[in-house]
This record gives C-alpha cells, sequence and structure tokens, in this order.
C-alpha cells in the first residue's frame, strides 16, 4: 500500500486506520504499507523501518523506534523531539554527562558516544516536567516563550539561557505567561546521547534482524 490515506481528511483517514487494521487481522496477510507519516507509520504497524540516504537507519517495533532510537537521525524523524547539542565531559557505564552549549549540563544514556566528542542530545517533550529537580533529575532554566493550545493539552515553548528553545507537553490547564521563568527539568534515562555526527548514513541497523 503506497500512501492509500493521505488525501483523506483527518478523521475518515484515521476511521480507515482502523479499517485497514481489522483487514489485517481477518485476512493475516502481510502488508506493506508506505507513508511519510510518523504518526500513522507508529499507528498501522508491527514493525517499522526508517530508511534515510537509501539505506535502514533503523527496523523494529514502533515502541523501540519511539523510546529506544539508536541515533539522532530516528530520534528526531519518529514523534517529536528536542535536541541539545554538546560536548561529553565523561562517560559513566551506560550514562553520560553533557556540557551544553551556551551552558549548563545534563545526564543522558549514552548511545556510541566517547568522552571530549561533540553530541546531540535528544529529549521527548512528554518526559519535560515544569517542577523543580528530583534527585537524579537534570533542571534547566528557562523562560516561558509561548503556548499552543490543542484541547487535551498545550505545547508549552521554553526558552534555555542559551536561546535554545524547548517544546514541553504540559496539561490544558496550565496558564503560565510570557517571560515567566520556569525549571525544566527530566531524568537522564529520559535523555538519550548520540554522536553528533551520526544518524545521517543510510548503515542497516541490526535491530530487528
Amino acid at each position: 500500500m503506497d500512501e492509500p490515506l493521505g488525501a483523506l481528511d483527518k478523521k475518515l483517514r484515521e476511521h480507515m486506520q482502523i479499517e485497514i487494521k481489522q483487514l489485517h487481522t481477518m485476512l493475516g496477510v502481510t502488508i506493506v504499507y508506505v507513508t511519510h507519516d510518523q504518526s500513522e507509520a507508529l499507528t498501522m504497524s508491527d514493525r517499522v523501518a526508517v530508511f534515510n540516504n537509501g539505506g535502514i537507519a533503523q527496523l523494529g517495533s514502533p515502541d523501540d523506534l519511539y523510546n529506544t532510537p539508536e541515533s539522532s537521525f530516528v530520534a528526531s524523524f519518529i514523534g517529536e523531539n528536542n535536541t541539545l547539542e554538546g560536548k561529553v565531559e565523561r562517560v559513566s557505564g551506560k550514562e553520560c554527562r553533557v556540557a551544553l552549549h551556551g551552558g549548563g549540563s545534563v545526564a543522558a544514556l549514552a548511545i556510541g558516544v566517547a568522552e571530549g566528542a561533540a553530541c546531540h542530545v535528544a529529549i521527548r517533550p512528554e518526559r519535560l516536567k515544569l517542577a523543580p529537580a528530583s534527585n537524579g533529575a537534570n533542571a534547566l532554566a528557562a523562560t516561558v516563550d509561548g503556548r499552543i493550545y490543542l484541547g487535551d493539552h498545550q505545547r508549552l515553548l521554553a526558552r534555555l539561557e542559551s536561546g535554545q528553545l524547548l517544546t514541553v507537553k504540559v496539561g490544558p490547564e496550565a496558564t503560565m505567561g510570557n517571560g515567566e521563568p520556569v525549571t525544566v527539568s527530566c531524568a537522564p534515562t529520559d535523555c538519550r546521547a548520540f554522536p553528533a555526527d551520526a544518524g545521517t548514513g543510510g548503515s542497516i541497523s541490526k535491530t530487528g534482524e
């Protein structure tokens, strides 16, 4: 199926996604489904192949791709993502400490990074919290730069002292105004540090083989 729902409006598209999944279960056949809609890929698939530059960047379940991306490309391509640039100060076991460009530092899971190397730190918006840091959490000072209301939640734009803009998913009841100071925090296990020069190639991933 090559983008079969691309021309449909949102409600009909979502209805047809359910219809196709039910047909897939009833018929018990393999369906190869091509789409440029990342949300649709996660909704429809048992296994997803993310292509980049003609090669498979990662192959796995929707949960694998969203929660444990193997490169900064997959992290940014699948779902919403915040990316912080920095330099690895030290690596200790599965975690590393990253000095961010413009000031501040965070602890993150080390995904193929080495001490002294430039890196990208990926953080999902729903993993960021507007609250004082708890034990072991990363905390960054920021100011509110805007809110986007989406009904069941809001996307809050938080600007760090470095000028970097982060997207934070907050509840619909949030009322903080522009310029208000906030603390953005997250657990180290919710941050993934990737080599800055990785994720652009099309090498075949071993995940799911």
